[in-house]
């Protein structure tokens, strides 16, 4: 779950309340699915219960949830001038990161406090919303130093640029080599011919997203007062969304926003001109049987307009038998009728709601499926294997997931975790390259849930997985923990070569259990092991819980 570090000063100003006592401030945060974890003198530590508000993922956010509860819906972005600056877009960007959003704002000047916090959030929304800068990378700039229109190019990797920190100008190629920055995001533009570029209409360099910002205008400093921000990215609601919070957050601080024309020649899912930040206006609605059966209560439809303005609703139009709402600009997470209801019951309170007490009451087992697995557990801590608890999710490109690889989830949060395993080795590697200090042999095995394809479905099944790695390890290391744990099982062990590019081939086998195809062996590739910066050789075998 997100968590996020903020001011408490600035929280409770921005939020216009005083000096809230803790027990107020965590009834407020529960409210926002948030709770404190923790505080430094005045630094609060965040925990967000929510993985799909990433407006909620700063202090602007927090303190704007807190006041429209206590004061009702705000209006956001709703008199903006028509654009009087614009970016042009070079075609060739549709190759490498094709989207961009901008606009300007100018309003107080920057105190270090309300700066740090408009760097917390960019950080934030980049690396997580943002999938690590991969769908959205944000850059602000000092207004004043840019003529339009601004042009957002694909250039060559040996065009100059003066980076963000570094004393001199270097080629683009040499950013990702030698600073830490362009080391870390490399990898978003691996394989591509031209890379991204911003400039003004004079030809100045304003970035290099998603990598770095010029040092000549792209470091804020307390005092600053009029601002441009764009994000770039290769997921088109990603990156609107992106900057339409970024625009509300500067509005709440003061400062007008003024749009900026994107011009795509192209074309675009927008259009060929689109005036950002462009708000949201998603709708949802919900019938009152449908609020009743999931609350409990049958509806008050008087009181329906107040719930939704606390939770900052843009509209809404309450009916005789259901409600009709647009969600605020800077909300993209309604997905069905049962997020219209979320919503008002949190405005009216969880504690409002009469508590129902279960009707039954059955006596809770393992279910059969645990019991062997404990069994299987047992079994290979006393072969002296050590057991990893290890999540379900993962990135899309994880090295030794099962081919044809993991499968992919439709909108995910987080690149980290976009993709549901299916194999459980891929996590056994990672906790092997990251215990090069632990003294060898290593004997490491997971028993859990992986998640397959068949014939067009998806299937959870229950898979036992084995590393070893050390200086002599070979597939005999794999091959007799598997063989014991199959006569302690009590089933047939037979092995059949099997071509698997994880491991070495020739080295590889498939593992039938009683006669059933369950799974495979073998020694891992050194192509894998040098990938995942292993430096031991290692075997492996993963079967089905099932096959023991």
């Amino acid at each position: 779950m997100p968590r996020i570090e903020m001011s408490r000063t600035d929280l409770l100003g921005l939020a216009g309340i005083p000096q809230e006592s803790e027990d107020g401030l965590a009834a407020l945060l529960a409210s926002l699915k948030a709770e404190k974890a923790g505080a430094e003198g005045d630094i609060l530590k965040i925990e967000l219960k929510d993985t799909n508000r990433p407006d909620l993922w700063c202090v602007e956010g927090i303190a704007r949830g807190i006041r429209c509860l206590l004061g009702g819906r705000e209006d956001h972005l709703s008199r903006l001038p028509a654009p009087s600056a614009a970016v042009e877009v070079d075609p060739a960007v549709r190759e490498v990161r094709p989207w961009i959003a901008a606009f300007a704002a100018r309003g107080p000047s920057l105190s270090p406090m309300v700066l740090d916090a408009l760097i917390a959030s960019q950080e934030k929304l980049a690396s997580s919303f943002g999938r690590n800068r991969k769908s959205a990378a944000i850059g602000f700039y000092r207004l004043g130093d840019i003529r339009f229109p601004v042009r957002y190019s694909a250039v060559p990797p040996d065009t100059v640029f003066h980076p963000l920190g570094e004393p001199g100008e270097m080629p683009l190629h040499e950013v990702l080599d030698r600073t830490e920055a362009g080391r870390k995001y490399a990898g978003l533009l691996a394989g591509k011919r031209l890379w991204p570029f911003l400039s003004d209409a004079g030809g100045a360099p304003l970035s290099f997203p998603p990598v770095l910002n010029s040092e000549d205008t792209g470091r804020l400093q307390p005092g600053d007062c009029e601002i441009f921000c764009e994000v770039t990215g290769t997921d088109w609601s990603t990156v609107h969304l992106t900057s339409v919070i970024l625009a509300c957050n500067l509005e709440d601080r003061g400062f007008g926003i003024e749009p900026v024309e994107i011009r795509y020649p192209a074309g675009s899912p927008g259009g060929e001109r689109v005036a950002t930040p462009a708000a949201f206006s998603d709708r949802l609605e919900a019938g009152f049987d449908l609020i009743e059966r999931i609350t409990g209560s049958p509806p008050d439809p008087a009181s329906i307009p107040g719930a939704l303005s606390r939770m900052d609703y843009a509209s809404w139009s309450v009916g005789p038998a259901s409600v009709d709402a647009v969600l605020a600009p800077y909300r993209h997470d309604g997905m069905h009728p049962v997020d219209l209801v979320e919503d008002l019951a949190i405005a009216a309170g969880f504690s409002s709601f009469e508590p129902l007490l279960p009707a039954e009451y059955t006596l809770g087992a393992s279910a059969p499926e645990e019991d062997r697995l404990d069994a299987i557990r047992a079994i290979l801590v006393g072969l002296g294997c050590e057991e990893l608890l290890l999540p379900v999710l993962q990135a899309r490109e994880s090295a030794g997931s099962a081919p044809p690889g993991p499968i992919p989830i439709l909108n995910p949060m987080t690149a980290e975790y976009s993709a549901v395993r299916n194999s459980l080795v891929p996590g056994l590697l990672r906790a092997e390259a990251a215990s090069a200090h632990a003294a060898y042999p290593h004997r490491l095995f997971e028993a859990g849930e992986v998640l397959g394809a068949e014939g067009g479905s998806l299937l959870t099944r229950m898979t036992v997985a084995v590393c070893v790695f050390g200086n002599d390890a070979q597939f005999g290391d794999a091959h007799a923990i598997l063989g014991v744990l199959a006569g302690y099982r009590g089933v047939e062990l037979a092995l059949q070569p099997h071509p698997d590019e994880r491991f070495i081939a020739g080295r590889c086998a498939s593992v039938r259990l009683g006669g059933r195809l369950c799974g495979v062996i073998g020694e891992l590739h050194p192509g894998l092991l040098d990938s995942m910066g292993i430096s031991r050789p290692g075997s492996a075998f993963e079967v089905d819980a099932e096959g023991l």
